[in-house]
C-alpha cells in the first residue's frame, strides 16, 4: 500500500480509527475474495484432475480452504502494522489474539487431515473394517486438548509445558474420580488397535449374556445383538480384561468345524467277518479300500481262530468308511481336514470323532451336522457295531 495514501487520512480523532478500520475491512475483503473466490476454486480444479483418490478427499474435507485461512490472518497482522503503526512486541494483547487465529487455523488443518484419513480407510475395501473411527474420535479429543492448552497458555503468556505441570497435580484427583471410565477409555483404544472386535462379528462373552452380532464398538461400550434379538452392552474393558470367543476367522474361511463324536458299545467291537467282508466290499466307497488293505497282507480273521497276522477289524472299517463318506459328501469342505478319530474310552463307550468344516449359516450348519450324525448312527449296525446307550442290556 502507498504510503502516500496514508498521509492524506485523518491523524486524530474517530476518523482516525474509522477511516483506517474502513481500509482493513477493504483490503481484507478484496484478499477474501481473490483467494477463496477465484485462486481456491482454480486448485481444487486442479486437484480434482487427477487419479488420485485422497487429494479428492482432501478437498472434501475442507483441507485446502482451511490453509488459505492464514492469508487474512497474516495479512490482518501486516495491515494492523502498517495502518496502526501496531508493533506485535510492543502490543502484547495483539500479538496474543494473532496468535491465537494461527493456532485455531492450524488445528482446523490437522483435524481436515484426520477426517480425510478416515475417508481414505473407508474408501478402501480392505480397509474398511478397521476401527478407524475410533482412533479418529481419540485423534480429535487429543487435537481438541492440544489446542486448547495452546491457547491458554497464549493468553496467559505461559508455556505450555508449564500449564501442563499445574494441571497434573489436577489429573491426578480426576483419575481417582473417574477411574472407571478411564480404565474403559484406554481398553477401547487398546480393543481398537489390535482389531479384536469390530462390527460384524459374531462373539461370545458368557459372564455378560451376550452372543450375536456386534453392532456398535464405542470407546467404553460395544453393543452385541443377540440372537433372539434382544441387545446387550458390554463394556470394552470387560472384554478386554477377560477371554471371550470371536467367530471372525470361521465368518472370514467360510467353514465351521463339525466336531461331534459317536461313542460306541465296545463290546460291539471285533474283526470284520468274512460275510460282513463280502457284504462290505461291494460299497462304492469301500471298494477301493478293502482291496487295497488286502493287496497290503492284511486278512479276513477265523471266527474260530486267534489270528496271528493282520485282520480287518469292523470298527477300523467303519472309521474309514466315515472318511470316505466325508469327502463324498459335497456339503463338507474336502479342501479342509477331515477326520474320523479314535478317543480314549470312558464309561459311557469308546468315542469315534468326526471332525470337518461345513457351511457357515447357522440353519445349513445345523442341518448338515443333523444328517450326518443321523446317517452314521444308522449306518454302525451295518458293521456290527452297537452305540452305547445308557442302561441298554443288549
Amino acid at each position: 500500500m502507498d504510503l502516500q495514501l496514508l498521509d492524506m487520512l485523518p491523524e486524530q480523532g474517530y476518523a482516525y480509527y474509522l477511516a483506517r478500520l474502513a481500509i482493513l475491512f477493504a483490503v481484507l475483503l478484496i484478499i477474501n475474495l481473490v483467494a477463496f473466490k477465484f485462486i481456491l476454486p482454480v486448485v481444487n480444479k486442479a486437484i480434482s484432475k487427477t487419479k488420485l483418490v485422497w487429494d479428492d478427499l482432501l478437498i472434501k474435507n475442507h483441507f485446502v480452504s482451511r490453509i488459505f485461512w492464514i492469508v487474512p490472518v497474516i495479512a490482518t497482522d501486516k495491515l494492523c502494522l502498517l495502518l496502526f503503526e501496531i508493533d506485535s512486541a510492543e502490543t502484547p494483547a495483539f500479538a496474543q489474539m494473532i496468535s491465537i487465529l494461527m493456532t485455531i487455523v492450524i488445528a482446523s488443518v490437522i483435524l481436515s487431515i484426520i477426517n480425510t484419513v478416515r475417508d481414505v480407510f473407508d474408501s478402501i475395501e480392505s480397509l474398511r473394517t478397521l476401527p478407524i473411527d475410533n482412533i479418529r474420535q481419540l485423534t480429535v479429543l487429543v487435537v481438541y486438548l492440544v489446542t486448547l492448552i495452546f491457547i491458554v497458555s497464549i493468553a496467559f503468556e505461559k508455556s505450555p509445558l508449564a500449564l501442563l505441570t499445574g494441571i497434573s497435580a489436577a489429573m491426578a484427583l480426576v483419575l481417582l474420580i473417574f477411574k472407571d471410565v478411564i480404565l474403559g477409555f484406554v481398553a477401547g483404544v487398546q480393543l481398537s488397535l489390535n482389531r479384536l472386535v469390530r462390527v460384524g462379528d459374531w462373539i461370545v462373552y458368557a459372564p455378560g449374556g451376550a452372543d450375536g452380532t456386534v453392532i456398535s464398538v464405542g470407546l467404553t461400550v460395544v453393543k452385541v445383538r443377540n440372537f433372539d434379538n434382544t441387545i446387550t452392552s458390554v463394556p470394552v474393558y470387560d472384554l478386554v480384561s477377560n477371554s471371550f470367543t470371536n467367530w471372525r476367522g470361521m465368518q472370514e474361511t467360510g467353514a465351521r468345524r463339525i466336531k461331534r463324536a459317536l461313542y460306541i458299545d465296545q463290546n460291539s467291537v471285533c474283526y470284520l467277518t468274512q460275510e460282513n467282508f463280502e457284504k462290505l466290499k461291494k460299497h462304492p466307497l469301500l471298494q477301493e479300500y478293502l482291496q487295497n488293505k488286502l493287496d497290503e497282507g492284511v486278512t479276513i480273521a477265523d471266527e474260530h481262530t486267534l489270528p496271528d497276522k493282520r485282520c480287518l477289524s469292523n470298527l477300523g472299517t467303519f472309521r474309514a468308511y466315515v472318511e470316505f463318506y466325508l469327502h463324498a459328501k459335497p456339503e463338507i469342505r474336502s479342501d479342509m481336514l477331515i477326520m474320523c478319530r479314535q478317543l480314549s474310552a470312558t464309561e459311557h463307550g469308546l468315542p469315534l470323532e468326526v471332525y470337518c468344516f461345513s457351511e457357515v449359516e447357522w440353519k445349513k450348519y445345523e442341518k448338515i451336522q443333523a444328517d450326518i450324525i443321523d446317517h452314521l448312527l444308522c449306518a454302525a449296525d451295518y458293521f456290527g457295531l452297537r452305540i452305547y446307550q445308557f442302561g441298554d442290556k443288549a
